[in-house]
């Protein structure tokens, strides 16, 4: 219903300014000059010269100008995806190519007398390769995506952000919000340019289907179908016209946003700083207390260092005390260790010549009466020197009249 009442005012609006022109022979005169003044205001409309002979143009040709009227109404629909909600319903910029692929050959010879569709294709595709590459570098766009809200830093709660005054859906659009709520952006100015462009061209195409329409109505006094095709060029030139208004409010409103938050920062850091300057003043009293106290604790600093000398003298000549007894302590202890050093040899002596004279014993009694006979030796002996009298037993074992040759 929307787009039937659509269709029908333009076509109204239309056929007014059709009829409402004076019905004249000499019309074409005045369509001529407009062409003209357009031609070379926007570089779309055909040379005068090229018109042919009899004003009908080639099929090819006028296939040519279909297609780049398709042409134009894609880049419309891509150029739909740099705004974050459709503004119209892209149903019927659908409903309008079909229409265009629809529209009978005699609608696009009174176009092609206005416009040029090799010049129309160069403009579109210029605007179109700049969108291309845009859209490559740019993620996938998510039209539900709901804004949400930067976490400020702690130590600054309340810190304006671009996103409170922002529309929501621009923002949530062009990706503002970020965790600091610093990340800002916008659209490329080649991108901004390149809409403008598709909306210029619409508007030249619009507005030169306008001169083709009147140039019908007053060469047949009548308003024919012709005027048909000025209304599904309308119906591009409004939504390509919307489109841009959009974009440029987006980008316009991110960047009024992203002033007055930059302002009203500054107001704020300019508050912390005179508070910081407070807070420095304070400091640099509270530094003044601790220089005086450290000067005070500099001079008992000096003090200690003299009783540290003090002492460290003393402890100096207590060393030395101390290092002289040892030396002494070295010495009675190297006399006394000699001296029992003495007594151990002499003690390990005697009991070497005990073992001896045990050993002697040993073998008087294991030997029988009148055989038996002391070593000579053993009376004179010191210890080290003594005999092991039983070594000479038969066998090292030593038994009753078995104790080997005597003396």
């Amino acid at each position: 219903m929307k787009n039937k009442i659509l269709t029908t005012i333009t076509v109204a609006v239309c056929l007014a300014a059709g009829v409402a022109q004076p019905l004249r022979a000499q019309g074409p005169s005045r369509i001529e000059r407009s062409e003209r003044r357009r031609a070379a205001m926007f570089g779309l409309a055909p040379d005068p010269a090229e018109r042919p002979v009899g004003g009908q143009y080639s099929p090819q040709t006028l296939e040519d100008l279909r297609a780049e009227l398709l042409n134009l109404t894609d880049a419309v629909q891509e150029f739909s995806v740099l705004v974050p909600v459709n503004p119209v319903d892209l149903d019927s910029l659908q409903q309008t190519r079909l229409q265009i692929q629809q529209m009978p050959p005699q609608w696009f010879n009174a176009l092609r007398a206005v416009i040029d569709p090799a010049r129309l294709h160069a403009r579109l595709q210029r605007a179109r390769a700049v969108f291309g590459k845009y859209s490559m570098g740019r993620p996938a766009i998510n039209r539900n995506t709901n804004m949400t809200q930067g976490v400020l830093p702690a130590d600054s709660p309340g810190f304006p952000d671009p996103n409170d005054d922002a529309s929501e859906s621009c923002t949530s659009f062009l990706g503002t919000t970020g965790a600091d709520a610093t990340s800002v952006t916008r659209y490329p100015t080649d991108a901004v340019l390149a809409a403008d462009a598709i909306w210029q061209i619409a508007d030249t195409v619009r507005e030169l289907a306008q001169d083709a329409c009147k140039e019908t109505l007053v060469a047949l006094g009548e308003g024919g179908n012709t005027s048909l095709a000025c209304v599904i060029v309308d119906s591009v030139w409004i939504i390509a016209k919307f489109l841009d208004f959009k974009i440029h409010f987006c980008d316009d409103d991110v960047s009024a946003a992203v002033g007055d938050a930059s302002y009203l920062r500054l107001g704020a850091i300019n508050d912390e700083i005179g508070t910081l300057q407070t807070g420095v003043s304070n400091i640099n009293t509270n530094t003044s207390n601790v220089g005086g106290q450290l000067t005070t604790i500099g001079n008992q600093i000096s003090s200690v260092g003299a009783q540290v000398s003090g002492v460290d003298t003393h402890l100096s000549n207590v060393d030395s005390h101390i290092s002289s007894e040892i030396v002494a302590l070295d010495a009675h202890m190297t006399a006394l260790l000699a001296v029992l050093q003495a007594s151990v040899d002499l003690a390990n002596q005697r009991l070497l010549k005990t073992i001896a004279g045990e050993a002697q014993i040993m073998k008087l009694d294991l030997t029988p009466e009148g055989s038996r006979i002391l070593l000579n030796s053993i009376l004179t002996c010191t210890g080290s020197n003594c005999p092991n009298v039983l070594a000479n037993c038969p066998g090292g074992i030593c038994s009753w009249s078995s104790v080997g040759p005597l003396p």
